[in-house]
């Protein structure tokens, strides 16, 4: 495998995982507003803040599913192609493209079993 930089392997995790997040997450808002809002001149309703609540919530959770899916993938590419693991894992925290090892929300990753074993493999 070609060995790049961390610097590399960040930008690259950052491209992959999270600039997808930030369409994903306001895209249901943005149709709403754009293609189904009713009156913009007059206020919204209770129902219509209910809608955008509820598309908001909806994008949150299309968009964290995106990002529990793509970084478990993007860690094996990484750690297969960088030489300091525990520098990329403190740099991939820093940048806010991974959570510290431990943390509660790491286990909101999908991970297939064979990635957690290629994981840990490369980890040591």
């Amino acid at each position: 495998m070609k060995r790049v930089s961390i610097n590399y392997a960040i930008a690259v995790g950052t491209i992959w995982v999270n600039i997808p997040v930030i369409p994903l997450m306001f895209t249901p808002i943005c149709f709403w507003i754009l293609l189904l809002a009713p009156n913009p001149d007059h206020p919204a309703t209770p129902k219509e803040l209910g809608v955008l609540l509820a598309l908001f919530v909806l994008g949150f959770v299309i968009a964290w599913s995106w990002w529990s899916y793509a970084v478990p993938r993007w860690r094996i590419w990484a750690y297969g192609r960088v030489d300091d693991i525990a520098a990329l894992k403190t740099r991939a925290v820093q940048v806010g493209l991974t959570w510290p090892d431990g943390y509660v929300f790491e286990r909101t990753e999908c991970k297939p079993k064979d990635q957690v074993k290629r994981a840990r493999e490369l980890d040591r």
